[in-house]
């Protein structure tokens, strides 16, 4: 990418705003507590420290803007590789995402910033929507887009959205979908919809899907589709590999040098599909007439600081963080649990930092075998900080421990687990609970 730094920096700071906002709407904390972290911005390891140091994996990630004939939106997605470099996942994003991400009086859908003559600037518009940074961004017609996802084709997809397919005269759909050149589109029966939902889909009716607005229908109904399409591409994987991926001297993967790497690579593994949630639809401002559909800038946060932490943007002011969720099934199904899952746990634990204008750069939700421990745990970089911490964190996250980190994470000032004690604490319980 060659986006312009400053460009970059505003939208990535319009980001942390309305997640700042948003907490503020929801928590109960104190401002004293938030100038504690945010005041708290040194966070670097004094010169010559001799802790190990560990570092966030550099996943490759590359955002695709599919196109139709008229070079309107019609899918977006950033596909981020594993750690391994082969496999990875997929995340779609709606094509009326709002840009202004619900922040100020405008919106306008990210469709409506698209410029062929600008991809740039319509990629610094995708970092600041989704607060991360891209190593590829590219707009993508129909050719291009068969080149990229024809390793994974044909596929069998059941598609959520039937109404607008095109209907042939002998009842089976040559093309599932109209193309983006269709003059007429007319609505199918219930029957020719039953069978195109199970037909199977060449890498031309898979493209059509991903380039075409189905009619009648909104932009919720197209994203069905295009999430059920992206779903069945990565359920096709992983595909024969002609060889494994180039390491260098330290045994990790050679970063990607083109697009065209970055999907080799996806389809060589398992690829998982991730699709953002929404916290409301609202009008645009622009007079295009299109609803936007404001992100959940938590869930945003959360997919990517867990498949990409190292591209994670960090434009708070305060220390950034690592956090973990070892609880197990086990623990969650309590009476005093006000969570469904670990991730409903991080969450809440990422709109409580954020709050505190922290940053958030890293998620693990893996289960601990063994459980986690009643009190939460702070790992902090430099002991200076274990004091403020401790009395910022405390009425949020209840009694805990603090203690100087044996061994650093590059890039994180604080690694915080998560305890069962954050129940009590999340329930009002407040400080100091067992």
């Amino acid at each position: 990418m060659t986006a312009s730094v400053t460009r970059r920096r505003h939208r990535a700071m319009a980001g942390a705003a309305v997640s700042f906002a948003l907490v503020l709407v929801a928590g109960g904390l104190t401002f004293v507590g938030a100038t504690t972290i945010a005041n708290s911005t040194e966070g670097a390891v004094v010169q010559g420290d001799v802790r190990p140091v560990v570092f966030l994996p550099q996943t490759d990630n590359a955002a695709v803007a599919v196109v139709d004939d008229d070079n309107r939106l019609t899918a977006l997605i950033v596909a981020t590789l594993l750690p391994g470099g082969q496999g990875g996942s997929i995340v779609t994003i709606p094509v009326d995402a709002d840009a202004s991400i619900g922040l100020g009086d405008e919106r306008r859908p990210l469709a409506g910033v698209l410029d062929p003559a600008d991809p740039d600037g319509f990629f610094e518009a995708v970092e600041g929507t989704l607060a991360i940074v891209l190593q590829f961004g590219e707009i993508v017609g129909a050719d291009r887009l068969a080149e990229l996802i024809e390793p994974v084709t044909p596929v069998s997809v059941d598609l959520p959205f039937v109404p607008g397919l095109a209907q042939l005269a002998d009842g089976v759909a040559e093309s599932p979908v109209p193309s983006t050149t269709t003059a007429t589109t007319e609505v199918v029966s219930d029957e020719l919809g039953d069978l195109l939902q199970s037909i199977d889909f060449d890498v031309t009716d898979a493209v059509d899907v991903l380039r075409s607005t189905p009619l009648p229908g909104t932009n919720a109904d197209r994203q069905t589709n295009t999430v059920a399409m992206w779903s069945a591409l990565a359920a096709a994987t992983p595909v024969d590999a002609a060889g494994s991926v180039p390491v260098d001297e330290f045994g990790m993967p050679v970063t990607s040098s083109t697009i065209d790497d970055v999907f080799t690579r996806l389809w060589q593994g398992p690829v998982q599909v991730r699709d953002l949630a929404v916290v409301s639809a609202q009008s645009s401002t622009d007079g295009s007439g299109v609803d936007v559909s404001v992100l959940d800038r938590f869930d945003s946060l959360l997919v990517f600081a867990q498949i990409s932490p190292a591209r994670v943007s960090k434009p708070n002011v305060g220390l950034v963080f690592r956090v973990e969720v070892p609880i197990t099934d086990a623990q969650l199904d309590v009476d005093n649990s006000p969570f469904v899952n670990r991730s409903d746990v991080a969450r809440s634990a990422v709109g409580q930092l954020l709050f505190l204008q922290a940053n958030v750069a890293s998620v693990d939700v893996a289960p601990n075998p063994e459980g986690a421990p009643t009190k939460s745990r702070f790992e902090v970089a430099d002991e200076k900080f274990v004091a403020d911490l401790k009395k910022s964190l405390s009425p949020v996250f209840g009694d805990a421990e603090y203690v100087v980190s044996e061994e650093l994470i590059a890039g994180v000032d604080v690694v915080m687990t998560i305890g069962t004690g954050y129940f009590n604490a999340f329930n009002g319980g407040g400080c100091c609970v067992e």
